[in-house]
């Protein structure tokens, strides 16, 4: 896989979250440069728009991601096409 494409304006990635460094690396190789289809924040974005993706919302809290998406799906704008195929991508 390869570095999602919105690393540029993600907080997370652009280190404006609160986390100790070593973690954050880990979590960046992890998620936003191996796989974002697995990432919590992704998930948001893709289902409910960069408005529902905050900056408590971290990469691993996918439990979290699930509830956001429950909870405001009728809110939801409509899914940009690429985040529409990631999600129907298999895991």
């Amino acid at each position: 896989m390869s570095l999602c494409e919105r690393f540029v304006k993600c907080p997370f990635y652009q280190d404006k979250m609160v986390i100790e460094t070593g973690v954050g690396s880990i979590l960046k190789k992890k998620y936003c440069e191996s796989n974002k289809h697995k990432c919590a924040r992704y998930k948001v974005l893709c289902e409910l728009g960069p408005e529902y993706v905050d900056n408590t919302l971290f990469p691993y809290m996918k439990d979290r991601a699930l509830e956001l998406i429950q909870l405001n799906k009728n809110d939801a704008e409509a899914l940009e096409e690429d985040c529409f195929v990631a999600v129907l991508e298999p895991v």
